[in-house]
């Protein structure tokens, strides 16, 4: 079984690397796989070069299947699933563009700079928000898994009593820190 050293993880975690691109995707794919079967459920998760944690209450024998299909799915007929609606990335993209927005115009001279100029600002750049996050996931944050990517296992544990699920990969070619 071959593995990222320590530093190398790091880095890829730190620098947004092939492994964790890639993890990132395969983290979605199986979360909709997860959702259409349980669909009461309410799941999220997060991906590292090591693999991904997909926080939900479902039987542990269930992760596993989910996720080669999702592999398989990604790879072949259905890379949009490495896109999701729900991801962090949409926030963290909303949060940037409203903050910047309100600052610019609270920067701005008088007449500009007014309370219903911030809040029209900060109301268009959410709106830009959406389609730019789904933008900045298919081009920054996920990555189609490459043919060396094999899951190696799952392994339940809980935080704070919510129950998650583990899913650890191994990825030779996504070693190196960039692979376009």
């Amino acid at each position: 079984m071959v593995s990222l050293n320590p530093l190398n993880a790091a880095l890829q975690q730190l620098l947004l690397g092939s492994a964790v691109r890639q993890n990132h995707a395969l983290e979605h794919a199986t979360i909709v796989l997860l959702s259409r079967k349980f669909p009461e459920v309410r799941f999220s998760g997060v991906s590292s070069a090591l693999g991904f944690v997909v926080f939900g209450n479902v039987p542990t024998e269930e992760v596993l299947p989910a996720a080669e299909e999702a592999l398989h799915l990604l790879r072949t007929t259905q890379p949009e699933l490495a896109i999701h609606e729900r991801c962090g990335t949409n926030l963290a993209v909303a949060g940037l563009l409203s903050g910047l927005s309100a600052m610019t115009v609270a920067r701005m001279r008088r007449p500009f700079n007014t309370f219903n100029n911030v809040v029209l600002a900060t109301t268009a750049a959410l709106v830009l928000a959406r389609p730019l996050g789904l933008t900045v996931q298919r081009y920054l944050t996920t990555q189609t898994p490459s043919p060396s990517m094999r899951i190696t296992g799952v392994r339940r544990f809980e935080v704070l009593g919510t129950p998650a699920h583990f899913v650890s990969t191994e990825n030779p070619e996504a070693e190196r820190l960039f692979s376009w």
